[in-house]
């Protein structure tokens, strides 16, 4: 199918069973796509074309595939946000598509600093247990205080659409820099070292990862690293998530450089 065949509700459809394949263990997601394709063998298709672009990006390139098809797209949801204005932030740019949502590159005309700000797709919002989750990453990250964790500036609700607001940090993934040259032997030491770091703080505060991966590590200029995307987070102590979930909440106010989630 030609990127400009495809039409808003096709996508809708792909996008939301692409990110329910993923949810599933590999071994799940033969039976669950048969499932929710009913019969529709194109569709299946364009997912699992999706599904193996996306393993394959953990190998070779920094985008995940459904960043690489929402580049066909350019033109219709991302970049009609551009310039939009939710709360207090300015959206400037696109930083990237996760499994979660997008992540667009903000300015918060209150504190003027840049953020990275993730949006949960309206689409999601009906599921509650869509919803939980993406609450869940940001109670998760904004609970650990640490030089190698993302820092969360707010959570909550603003005119319908949910969203995290985090640190931009202005670097690289992993990735991206595994790459370029090799990584010396100090340089690989020192990211292991950074990275234990950050996930000992975490576990220390009952707070499980569960996706670590270079395309989550972000290498700042000056070799500071920092681990994102607590989306599949797992609270060995969940806490209670009420209705303050639904408010926009302030996290944490102290400036600071960042990066996408």
């Amino acid at each position: 199918m030609k990127p400009e065949q495809i039409q808003p509700e096709r996508w809708r459809m792909v996008e939301r069973i692409y990110h329910d394949a993923l949810e599933r263990d590999a071994e799940e997601r033969a039976a669950f796509l048969v499932e929710a394709c009913a019969g529709d063998e194109s569709l299946r298709s364009e997912i699992e074309s999706l599904i193996h672009c996306d393993a394959r990006a953990e190998h070779f390139i920094e985008a995940p595939a459904l960043e690489v098809a929402a580049q066909l797209r350019v033109g219709e949801q991302s970049q009609a946000m551009i310039g939009r204005q939710i709360s207090h932030y300015q959206i400037l740019s696109l930083l990237g598509v996760g499994g979660m949502g997008k992540v667009y590159l903000a300015q918060d005309s209150s504190l003027r600093r840049k953020v990275a700000l993730k949006l949960l797709p309206s689409h999601f919002t009906a599921d509650e247990s869509r919803v939980r989750r993406f609450v869940q990453e940001a109670h998760a990250a904004s609970a650990l205080n640490h030089p190698n964790i993302i820092t969360i500036y707010e959570i909550g609700q603003v005119e319908g659409v949910h969203l995290i607001a985090t640190e931009f940090i202005d670097g690289q993934t992993l990735r991206k820099r595994m790459t370029g040259a090799r990584l010396k032997l100090r340089e690989a030491l020192e990211v292991a070292t950074q990275v234990a770091s950050a996930l000992a703080a975490a576990h220390a505060a009952g707070i499980l990862h569960r996706d670590i991966k270079p395309e989550n590590v972000m290498v700042r200029p000056d070799g500071l690293i920092k681990v994102l995307d607590f989306g599949l987070a797992k609270l060995t102590q969940e806490p209670e998530l009420d209705s303050k979930a639904a408010t926009l909440v302030k996290v944490d106010t102290d400036p600071g450089t960042v990066i996408d989630m």
